[in-house]
């Protein structure tokens, strides 16, 4: 019988790149941000666990309920706790991912057999094999989310937005939506883009004149307003934001940074940073603006009060 050979270094590599490819991809999918400190701890403890599978003696470490468990515990580590809803979606997309970079793994250990690279005659997981998971993670990580968001219930998708200015707020209800990924170019934080409508209370009577006067032409907008007498401050508020869409590859939008927005999700009240931009949505949608989902990431959220 031909003796088997195992490199720990060799294993302990390859299930620290198999873990930390997994982990990230799983936040990428639900558009969750982890810091990359945390992204390392869970990988390198992920590594450790599967080296430990040449020593006979922790072979009950391995059974399915010790496997969940220490998956779970992996995901707890990688991204902070926010509700059990969030983290039952995000262990689901985990172990999605997981199945379909396995069934990628195996295709490419059978491929690599066939292929004459193969060790004593024996099946092996080799790093060349493992490339086959790359594109498995990158695809369902990079369009998982849209069909995640499309098939699944529409009001997961909308929260409450509280938003003040200079001492006024007002309420409405945005849309998650992957489709808006714009960003204000000197903040580089998140737009919000709002019907003008349901933010008008915000807005000095001056800047309403002039943004339903000029709508179509933001830049003339600004132009008009930044030449005469600033109110409240609200001239260092206003941007202008470029977007791209069909039809219209270098439109701008007219927006403001708010002193605050409040976002409520999942029993959560979020402090969440983004800049608003101003548009006309049809009047007959459930929902008064479109929210890029990365004013949900931990980066630009804070948790400010937790429902009962």
């Amino acid at each position: 019988m031909s003796a088997y050979v195992v490199y720990i270094d060799v294993l302990l590599l390859l299930n620290f790149c198999f873990d930390f490819l997994l982990l990230a991809a799983s936040g990428r999918f639900l558009r969750r941000r982890a810091a990359l400190l945390r992204l390392l701890l869970a990988s390198a403890l992920g590594a450790v666990y599967g080296a430990a599978i040449v020593l006979p003696q922790l072979s009950f470490f391995y059974l399915p309920p010790a496997a969940v468990l220490f998956s779970l515990l992996l995901l707890r580590i990688a991204y902070p706790y926010r509700s059990a809803g969030a983290f039952l979606k995000l262990t689901g997309v985990f172990y999605l991912i997981a199945f379909a970079m396995a069934g990628a793994v195996l295709a490419g250990v059978t491929l690599l057999q066939n292929s004459g690279f193969v060790l004593g005659g024996q099946t092996t997981v080799r790093a060349g094999s493992l490339l086959a998971a790359l594109p498995v993670a990158a695809i369902i990580a990079r369009r998982g989310y849209a069909a995640f968001r499309r098939n699944w219930r529409k009001e997961d998708f909308h929260v409450q937005l509280e938003i003040w200015v200079a001492g006024r707020s007002c309420m409405l209800t945005a849309l998650l939506d992957t489709g808006n990924d714009l960003h204000e170019p000197l903040s580089g934080r998140p737009v919000i883009v709002a019907d003008g409508r349901a933010v008008r209370g915000l807005l000095p009577e001056r800047i309403r004149e002039i943004w339903q006067a000029n709508g179509e032409r933001p830049d003339l907008a600004l132009q008009q307003l930044t030449a005469k007498e600033d109110i409240d401050g609200w001239v260092r508020r206003l941007r202008l934001i470029p977007f791209a869409s069909i039809g219209k590859r270098n439109g701008m939008l007219l927006g403001f940074r708010p002193d605050a927005i409040f976002v409520q999700q999942n029993g959560q009240r979020l402090q969440a940073q983004a800049v608003i931009a101003l548009t006309r949505l049809a009047s007959d949608q459930a929902y008064q603006a479109v929210a890029n989902p990365e004013i949900l990431t931990e980066e630009q959220i804070e948790i400010v009060e937790v429902g009962a």
